[in-house]
């Protein structure tokens, strides 16, 4: 899983609205962003923030997702399936090398798979990978790719930041001083202030605009607030409705970001009363939520949702009126399964704004058909140490920012704990999938059960944009990875 943190600045005042202040050299660019990474290395943690700074940037794997949101060949130029589906060859770039200087070749690239599967791999995206029997390197530029069963999926898979290639020679080392293949090269790692990166002249690709990109941590609304009107940032990387008041500074503009930003009320579904279904229904029933996302405001528009799917992708299907707000079918089904007027639930709200704000809505919600809530502010060492990795806990207000990320609901030990045999067994379909067609229809089936199921209440699509200067040009307006990619970031004249 990867997790995504909302920024929401509050409380400012004139001193935002000064011009003429000082931006950087117009190689240079320097991004506010909350979620300083505790490790550099997407290989080695579930939290978004390593992969938004490092990943197609220090990074590269074999395939990646475009910033229109396309599978594409990055370090791999093309690559086949076997007749059976159990063998994909990858045939692999040439003349790439990592930035100290070693190569990369399927050597590397074989190393790099193998790590992901083996038995004591903390890979955050392990799962996705299951079905890999081995890794082989067939000559210097050709991978094969063994599976157990068929995968459909694998070539998405491998464009994910937990699957980006590393040296066997570095791979240790990665999470402090990380070494990839990408068109910037890790310079420096100030704790708790700063990461900064440096073009890789050696590229094997098109050489950045840019020199160096430093990612500035603001831990506090004062601390962005000073920053951005001093100009010792020239943008913040994402910002709600609340911050449009920058919208007077006619140096600074306003822009989206597509994310797969799923938000949900996740429900622990073996935590009574919430593993009776009826209970979970009442809950989707219980929230209103057109009102719920009207808490970011214009411009924001949040696109409602009716399962853990984006609504752009194929294969969605529009389960959005499934269970519309309807406190008094809510209050009918808790009465059915027993659920006493004032029955006490937790709700456990991460340390972000729409888990600050939005548990509250939603407990104002919950309470209106019986229920007498707690909500429980939590930092997100416990989040992750309580919801995630515990399960300890009834309900949770949280955003899944990862793409195609169904297969969650197919994994027994994930924190939903949902363990349905059906769901399984369509999922199994997915990957199996042989043709597009085959794919898109059980990618819908797939969508229908959770739904079904109410495993979890599914809310709307996280809202995002970036507040950037003006003459700041190339950023991806659709981040289907969470990243924060600079490889086309430019200056442009005034």
């Amino acid at each position: 899983m990867i997790i995504k943190r909302l920024y929401h600045f509050l409380g400012f005042g004139m001193l935002l609205v000064g011009l003429g202040l000082p931006v950087a050299a117009q190689d240079v660019i320097r991004l506010g962003t909350e979620l300083e990474p505790p490790v550099l290395d997407p290989t080695r943690t579930a939290s978004a923030s390593a992969g938004e700074i490092t990943w197609c940037n220090v990074f590269e794997g074999l395939t990646v997702i475009d910033g229109q949101g396309r599978l594409q060949p990055r370090l791999a130029t093309g690559w086949t399936l076997s007749d059976d589906g159990l063998r994909y060859a990858f045939t692999l770039r040439k003349g790439v090398r990592f930035h100290d200087g070693r190569p990369f070749d399927a050597q590397t690239a074989a190393f790099s798979i193998n790590r992901i599967i083996e038995p004591n791999s903390a890979n955050p995206q392990k799962v996705w990978f299951g079905k890999i029997e081995t890794a082989q390197a067939k000559g210097p530029d050709l991978l094969i790719i063994q599976l157990k069963r068929p995968d459909a999926l694998l070539p998405f898979a491998l464009a994910l930041p937990a699957a980006v290639m590393v040296h066997p020679d570095t791979a240790a080392d990665n999470g402090a001083y990380p070494v990839g293949t990408g068109p910037f090269r890790f310079a420096d790692w100030k704790r708790g202030h700063s990461t900064r990166l440096e073009r890789n002249d050696m590229y094997w690709g098109k050489k950045p605009a840019l020199q160096r990109a430093e990612f500035i941590y603001m831990q506090t609304a004062a601390e962005k607030e000073t920053l951005l009107a001093e100009g010792l940032v020239d943008g913040l990387v994402s910002v709600t409705a609340l911050t449009n008041r920058f919208l007077i500074r006619p140096d600074f503009q306003m822009i989206p970001r597509r994310v797969e930003g799923k938000t949900l009320l996740a429900i622990n579904n073996a935590r009574p009363p919430f593993n009776d279904l009826r209970v979970r229904r009442a809950l989707a029933h219980a929230i209103d939520r057109v009102r719920l996302s009207a808490l970011y405001g214009p411009p924001f528009k949040p696109e409602l949702i009716g399962s853990h799917f984006a609504p752009w992708r194929p294969g969605y299907i529009n389960l959005v009126n499934r269970y519309p707000y309807d406190p008094a079918r809510a209050r009918a089904l808790l009465r059915a399964a027993g659920v006493e007027n004032g029955a006490p639930v937790t709700l456990k709200a991460p340390p972000t704004d729409y888990g600050r704000y939005g548990s509250l809505k939603i407990a104002a919600d919950l309470e209106a058909v019986g229920f007498r809530v707690e909500v429980e502010p939590l930092d997100w060492r416990r989040w992750m140490s309580e919801v995630f990795e515990q399960k300890n806990y009834a309900l949770t207000l949280i955003v899944h920012i990862e793409p195609m990320d169904l297969d969650i609901y197919a994994r027994d030990d994930y924190y939903f704990n949902y363990n349905n045999k059906a769901f399984k067994a369509i999922w199994e379909q997915v990957l199996n999938a042989r043709s597009e067609s085959e794919l898109l229809h059980w990618l819908g089936e797939a969508q229908r059960q959770v739904t079904e199921d109410a495993v979890n209440v599914f809310l709307y699509m996280l809202p995002e944009l970036s507040l950037m200067h003006r003459r700041l040009t190339g950023f991806w307006e659709e981040t289907p990875i969470p990243s924060i990619v600079l490889e086309d970031v430019r200056w442009i004249d005034p």
